[in-house]
């Protein structure tokens, strides 16, 4: 049973779990069980040790502040001591590491969540929630969560301070979700486990909606969803401006709604092998990329596709690695248009027998082979020799010619042996 306990959300949502006190069963002072001091604050330091010895938390907020004390030093001290009275409580949800567990060996069933059980980590949240809510009774809400890391900011800026926490618990609980399905998988998936994890999927985008409007779902888009997550670091490679993020995220969604290659777990799905359906595919697939071209300029979309190549991608770090000029990777690249075209000619020469042709070719791999060297340097540019780097060098060596499209595509020709002579059957 696929289920979070934290309400209101459909897939998410599911029945308290006993065994761990809700905010209500609290005392009004914040505490059961803690004595609380009477008389105003002095601020003197035998009250201040009183009012932390006795865990009263309100007590040992004004006399931190009777004293003069500064308001952060304060939450820090005060939080620790409501810290304290949680302490034993959250130390009882935590698993304890199984020592007879082979060190030789990964923990099948305890990787995940730290061994926790649903039950253990929707208890964890409820108390943790009840943590915060006192020390919000006690200290206000914390300013400092105003101001997110970069990271987050980058995530969920785009969303209200109000919403944010709702946004990062909602995430935290289909994660858990997915996980829990994948860990009863047990790394065999049936049919059946697709289908729930495409529901998770749908309620997922269903929950989402119910937080945010029509133009923050479309913002969460830009930055969560699948085609952002594959987008990004090509965008990235290329040193895109968002103007042409946001271009090209909106060509690419839409196909990527239509052909998503990935399954509900992440996992890449084979393509189907109907030829009609590899036909539509192809085109709209080529639709799209003359869609990007346009987005972009011609110029851009060049940028684009090489940024995409690992090749080139290689070249772009060798170039960070060892400060290179800026434009190394491209003048490497375009030998890629250059040397084939001669090649072709080559190979189109009526006059030069198949060894021939080849020798010329083996000239023009080794004219390939010598640029790079001078760009990167012969030891830079051996190791990116050794790591695949410019395959079709190697190919035209071995007398086979590729030539590149403006989308990165591929065509083959190679420089045939002529067919051998039959044996003289009179030849002993």
């Amino acid at each position: 049973m696929l289920v979070v306990n934290r309400p209101g959300a459909s897939a998410r949502g599911g029945e308290a779990v006993g065994g761990v006190e809700g905010a209500g069963a609290r005392n009004a002072d914040g505490g059961a069980g803690v004595m609380k001091r009477s008389g105003p604050a002095t601020g003197e330091g035998a009250a201040i040790a009183t009012a932390f010895n006795l865990g009263d938390a309100e007590a040992l907020r004004d006399e931190l502040r009777a004293a003069g004390v500064d308001e952060e030093l304060i939450r820090t001290v005060v939080s620790a001591r409501i810290w304290k009275r949680y302490e034993t409580r959250f130390k009882a949800l935590q698993t304890s590491p199984d020592a007879a567990q082979a060190w030789w060996k990964n923990d099948e069933d305890g990787g995940y969540w730290g061994g926790q059980t649903k039950e253990q980590r929707a208890a964890m949240k409820d108390l943790q929630a009840e943590m915060k809510a006192e020390s919000e009774r006690v200290l206000g809400k914390d300013p400092r969560e105003e101001s997110m890391s970069p990271w987050l900011e980058r995530q969920y800026g785009f969303v209200a301070a109000e919403k944010r926490q709702s946004l990062q618990e909602l995430e935290q609980d289909y994660q858990e979700l997915s996980s829990d399905l994948q860990r009863e998988s047990r790394g065999f998936q049936m049919p059946l486990d697709a289908d729930k994890a495409r529901f998770l999927q749908e309620e997922k985008r269903r929950d989402l909606a119910m937080i945010l409007t029509p133009e923050e779902l479309a913002d969460y888009d830009l930055r969560q969803s699948r085609t952002a997550q594959n987008l990004r670091w090509q965008m990235t490679k290329m040193d895109a401006n968002e103007a042409e993020y946001r271009a090209v995220f909106e060509i690419r969604k839409e196909f990527d709604d239509v052909y998503n290659e990935y399954d509900g777990f992440g996992n890449r799905v084979r393509r189907s092998n109907d030829p009609e359906v590899r036909k539509e595919r192809g085109e709209a697939e080529k639709a799209m990329k003359a869609q990007i071209k346009d987005a972009l300029g011609a110029e851009r979309y060049k940028v684009y596709v090489r940024a995409n190549d690992h090749d080139y991608q290689q070249l772009q770090s060798a170039v960070k690695r060892f400060e290179l000029p800026a434009d190394t990777p491209a003048k490497i690249y375009d030998m890629r248009d250059e040397i084939p075209q001669l090649a072709l000619r080559v190979a189109d020469d009526a006059n030069l027998t198949s060894e021939e042709k080849k020798a010329e070719l083996g000239k023009l791999a080794e004219q390939a082979r010598d640029r790079v060297k001078a760009a990167l340097g012969p030891e830079v540019a051996q190791v990116y020799f050794d790591n695949n780097g410019m395959q079709w060098v190697r190919q035209l060596e071995q007398g086979t010619i590729i030539s590149f499209d403006e989308d990165g595509g591929q065509q083959h020709r190679r420089i045939e042996q002529p067919p051998k002579k039959p044996a003289d059957p009179k030849a002993k």
